[in-house]
């Protein structure tokens, strides 16, 4: 559950010191707290600040965690915590509380508008706003690690895509938020964007062990119509011919990227497992982390506009990465190349049209292992 994953990476910064600035101090917390049973208060965490410059002051905040707050939803989360505040209070278990918010990430105009209704706040990129009873702490961070994802318009763009190859690559196996955001290199923000738009459209659910794909087959259909504009506008292709053998071509290129240093992986009909070929092509096709034209010149293509029998390709920048991008999975063929995932060329496949399309059906069939 998303809430969970935040705030326990709230509690786990909090605990650290690294949200706190210098002379606060944390001194106790208490996540989830329990009160009467009269109580209607699901409060996220109590916390007690200690202060270097006052050495017997503390302050009881009470706070509650968005995973995002935006002007728009800002009044219903300040309206919110001081109703808990106020209950708390009434209790009779303290005698001073003191609001305040925390996400990902806090705005200025956020900001400006706790401070107007007296919350405090603080994110996880370490802005802190205490300011009470004598005390007036105001420390702004700039958002480096967490950012205001302002919603994802298209999870299938930029860097979002990322993570629905690494959902898609084991669409059965439950992944936390956490390992999502790891494996795809965006941040823990753009992986809930991303996880949340896709819960929404019922193509993934979410359990106690993490998030996993519910409809994987028309996830992947989908990502392929998706992918095609961007591709065919981003995606750098030289199309080439050579006299050498097939394999003799693709080992030049292995040996190539060895002394250079650069991504690597064989896709379309050479990288196809015997057993997974639906298709009569014979041609060597890659995918390579520079530009494709450089390894033209290194292997003294001739570039040609029909009939190629070597297609090298670099990818759009999002994608081109081994973090949930096309070298994302590679693996070893019996040929002993290094060929881009099943995934990847179920893609490939179906940006090819005609038998590309017939091709990937029989990889989405025989290969993939998606039951629905």
């Amino acid at each position: 559950m998303i809430e969970s994953a935040l705030k326990r990476e709230f509690r786990e910064r909090l605990q650290a010191g690294s949200l706190t600035p210098p002379g606060v101090h944390v001194q106790k917390i208490n996540m989830h707290p329990t009160f009467e049973s009269d109580l209607k208060s699901h409060i996220d965490a109590l916390v007690e600040f200690s202060f270097q410059n006052f050495s017997n002051k503390v302050v009881h905040a009470v706070i509650e965690l968005k995973s995002r707050l935006t002007p728009m939803t800002l009044e219903g989360a300040i309206h919110q915590v001081i109703r808990y505040r106020n209950e708390i209070r009434n209790s009779g278990r303290f005698g001073d509380l003191y609001p305040m918010l925390a996400a990902p990430y806090i705005s200025e105009s956020v900001r400006a508008r706790c401070k107007e209704v007296g919350v405090g706040y603080i994110d996880l990129n370490g802005t802190f706003g205490l300011i009470h009873d004598n005390v007036y702490i105001d420390v702004v961070r700039p958002g480096t690690e967490f950012k205001n994802p302002q919603g994802i318009k298209n999870v299938f763009s930029a860097k979002s895509r990322r993570v629905i190859r690494v959902l898609l690559a084991h669409p059965y196996v439950p992944l936390r938020l956490e390992e999502i955001s790891s494996k795809s290199q965006v941040s823990l923000a753009q992986a809930f964007q991303v996880t949340k738009r896709l819960q929404e459209q019922d193509f993934i659910q979410r359990t106690t062990e993490g998030r996993c794909v519910s409809r994987p087959r028309k996830l992947l259909r989908l990502f392929a119509k998706e992918l095609k504009p961007d591709y065919a506008a981003n995606r750098q292709v030289v199309q080439a011919f050579s006299e050498l053998p097939i394999q003799a071509i693709a080992e030049a290129m292995e040996d190539l990227a060895t002394r250079k240093g650069f991504e690597l992986a064989f896709t379309l009909s050479s990288g196809l497992e015997p057993h997974e070929r639906n298709l009569r092509q014979d041609v060597v096709a890659a995918y390579v982390s520079i530009p494709a034209k450089e390894i033209q010149r290194e292997l003294r293509l001739e570039a040609v506009g029909k009939g190629p029998n070597v297609i090298i390709m670099t990818p759009p920048e999002a994608d081109n990465t081994t973090a949930g991008g096309v070298f994302y999975e590679r693996r070893t063929l019996s040929s002993g190349l290094v060929g881009v995932s099943p995934l990847q060329l179920y893609l490939d496949f179906s940006l090819q049209g005609g038998r590309g399309e017939e091709q990937a059906d029989f990889l989405l069939e025989h290969s993939l292992g998606f039951h629905e």
